[in-house]
């Protein structure tokens, strides 16, 4: 989900419960050193008020690069395909 305004560009990328998405979203996430949990989906949207809460908290945090990400150039891919042919490999 990208959010955009006058001062600042949101992506926003939900994790699953796996710890080593978790780490790997947080190598190129601005805010991974921040976790949150939202209780779940009711009839497929997720309830208002946390949404609300997490948007307050975003636009009052001020943002500063974390050491690894910026040592450490990254590319996040949503899709990886091969396109060699296996009988060249």
């Amino acid at each position: 989900i990208l959010f955009s305004g006058k001062k600042r560009r949101l992506t926003i990328i939900e994790c699953g419960c796996d710890i080593n998405t978790m780490i790997d979203l947080a190598k190129v996430a601005d805010l991974g050193a921040k976790l949150f949990y939202l209780s779940g989906m009711v009839h497929g949207e997720y309830q208002k008020q946390e949404i609300h809460n997490l948007g307050r908290f975003i636009s009052v945090m001020k943002f500063r690069p974390l050491t690894w990400q910026t040592s450490h150039p990254y590319v996040l891919a949503d899709r990886m395909e091969e396109l060699t042919n296996p009988e060249e490999v």
